[in-house]
């Protein structure tokens, strides 16, 4: 198959992601083969018929009688020609032939990418798709927050690093390998002896070559780390230099910088002129094999009983040129393609993770959580193994509004989701009502619980499907929540009120309305656990204002509601305050109480709220 080249070698493309490659891309794979093996195919074709055109020319000039064709075993192109046409009509008809060639590999061409890019982007969809099922299996042993780094680095950079060089890894395979074989067969059978010649030379030059570069790149690393070494021991010289003169004689501390400058000297020169051998060697080797291709192909031409034309030396030299540029671009497409290793091997890394499966007879399915939910020296690692919560103890009760701060937005974002049921800790203990969570189902837990997104989650449908897609959504229930919201000016002004039609980024959610029906939808549900994301783009006090009224409205006896404050406002209306710093909880109070008493908050305050400075995420 085509992707055999691929998948044939792990260590370039591991199995997994072959199995990919060919479950997304056979069909478009499979017409990029034989597309390129035509087209492969028409370079020596090309080239024949432009020997013979040449062949034709010279007959044109009266030396037929001297001249042979372009290939004693191939037949002579003119000969299938009508009889009656003259040297310019033959020509003429074998320059429309070439023509309709050149035009017929640009169509083939066309289809011939097309199918490559389809084959790669089909490959890059099923990956995304496989990515995304292995973050939802992942996520209720490791939470969201725990893979971000994880998928971020494949989805943005490993895939399409991957995409590109497979794709263009297809181009040239076996396209060119086709190539080189057409052209060469071509070769040997217009001239025998002096194609196998040719073969002979050029894998002697490229064993040559190849161990010359050897030799320089085992050897170059060395004299770089012994010039980097030297140049630090000149600095220090430079520096201490009136320092050492007062202890040694000023001759000795000069011989010693001079014996230091000229290893130096030496070591940085072997460096820099390490390819100055490559463009000479490379002039004089190809200057000698064209003085020996002249001199055999002129012995051959001027031969008494020669079977060798001008018309097959150019045919010749055009089928060896062919296949030496389909070897440079079948080894330069190699060496590319094995710089993805450590991209594919994350992909394949991170699609091998395994999350526990989670079996039992004794699992409990609970319902709601009525009195707290709790974390009793929590440790949490992300996909890496490098630690997102350390030793964390938090209680979160309902009937107040929880803030959890982090100097790394990310360890608030774990700490949320462990409550929301996503992810099992490490170690220690998270208890639901005084249950381990680990006795308790997962479906059950965030069923319990509600994401209230900064971006409202809006899907595209009316406004009033929007309210109602909360899980246990109830009808009765909708004008009393976008009451509780503010939202009652902003569905007026609606053409259809809440039978607007809306779409994620709608223009016409202003001002914290997106946001706010976020907050709508998670006043209908019946969920005991509300996380709210808070956005952290800024309006004017009233609309800010609107949607706090909105945020302090969720709060309920019966109900955790905790908040990722992204305002100040927000920030000090909430009742109790986590500080999450260097995976652990650095303080817990009120507002006022952290800015009074904990340095840390205070700086981290004046980072995120300060008018003339931001915190980046």
């Amino acid at each position: 198959m085509y992707f055999a080249a691929v998948s044939g070698d792990p260590a370039l493309i591991p199995k997994s992601l072959s199995a990919l490659i060919s479950l997304a891309g056979r069909q478009q794979l499979t017409l990029a083969c034989l597309l390129g093996s035509v087209i492969a195919l028409f370079v020596p074709l090309l080239s024949f018929i432009l020997g013979s055109i040449v062949e034709c020319l010279i007959r044109g000039e009266g030396h037929a009688g001297e001249q042979q064709s372009v290939s004693w075993i191939l037949p002579n192109l003119h000969e299938y020609l009508p009889n009656k046409l003259s040297i310019l009509g033959q020509v003429s008809v074998l320059l429309g032939a070439e023509l309709l060639l050149l035009f017929t590999v640009a169509v083939l061409l066309y289809f011939f990418y097309r199918s490559i890019q389809q084959a790669a982007i089909l490959f890059e969809v099923e990956l995304i798709k496989t990515l995304r099922r292995q973050a939802k299996v992942l996520a209720t042993a490791r939470t969201l927050a725990a893979q971000e780094t994880a998928l971020t680095d494949c989805l943005e950079y490993h895939l399409p690093r991957v995409r590109l060089c497979a794709s263009r890894w297809w181009k040239t395979y076996p396209r060119h390998l086709v190539q080189i074989i057409a052209c060469v067969l071509l070769g040997v059978l217009i001239q025998p002896m002096l194609g196998l010649l040719t073969m002979l030379a050029a894998a002697f030059v490229a064993m040559v070559y190849r161990f010359l570069d050897r030799m320089r790149r085992t050897s170059l690393p060395v004299v770089r780390e012994r010039a980097a070494q030297q140049r630090t021991e000149l600095t220090a010289l430079c520096l201490e230099g009136p320092l050492l003169e007062s202890v040694h004689d000023e001759s000795a501390v000069d011989h010693r910088f001079n014996e230091e400058l000229a290893h130096y000297q030496r070591d940085a020169t072997k460096s820099l002129t390490s390819s100055a051998w490559k463009s000479p060697c490379l002039i004089v080797i190809a200057s000698g094999l064209a003085v020996l291709f002249l001199f055999v192909a002129s012995v051959q031409i001027l031969g008494e009983e020669s079977q060798f034309s001008v018309a097959g030396a150019l045919t010749f030299s055009l089928c060896f040129l062919g296949a030496a540029a389909s070897a440079y671009r079948l080894q330069a497409s190699f060496r590319e393609l094995q710089t993805i290793g450590t991209a594919s091997g994350e992909l394949e890394r991170f699609l091998a993770l395994q999350a526990p499966i989670v079996t039992g007879q004794n699992l409990k399915a609970m319902q709601r959580v009525s009195t707290s939910a709790q974390l009793d020296h929590v440790t949490l690692q992300d996909s890496h193994g490098r630690k997102l919560l350390e030793n964390v103890s938090a209680t979160f009760k309902p009937g107040m509004l929880i803030g959890v701060v982090a100097s790394q937005r990310i360890q608030a974002r774990a700490l949320v989701e462990l409550l929301m049921g996503f992810g099992r800790p490490v170690s220690g203990r998270l208890l639901f009502d005084g249950e381990l969570v680990t006795d308790i189902t997962p479906e059950s837990i965030a069923h319990c619980a509600h994401w209230v997104a900064a971006d409202g989650s809006i899907v595209t449908a009316t406004v009033q499907d929007n309210l109602l897609s909360a899980n246990g959504a109830q009808q009765g229930d909708l004008h009393e929540a976008i009451a509780k919201a503010n939202l009652t000016e902003t569905l007026q002004k609606l053409p259809d009120g809440l039978s607007t039609l809306i779409t994620p980024g709608d223009d016409r959610l202003r001002a914290d309305a997106a946001f706010r029906i976020g907050l709508a939808r998670a006043a209908m549900t019946s969920a005991s656990i509300i996380v709210i994301d808070e956005p952290a783009k800024h309006f004017e006090l009233e609309t800010e204002k609107r949607t706090l009224d909105a945020i302090r409205g969720l709060v309920h006896h019966s109900k955790i509601t905790v908040v990722l404050p992204q305002r100040l406002s927000t920030l000090r209306n909430c009742e109790v305050v986590v500080m999450l710093h260097d995976h652990k909880v650095a303080d817990c109070g009120t507002h006022a109480d952290l800015l009074q008493r904990n340095e840390l908050y205070r700086h981290v305050n004046y980072l995120r709220f300060n008018p003339f400075r931001s915190l980046p995420d």
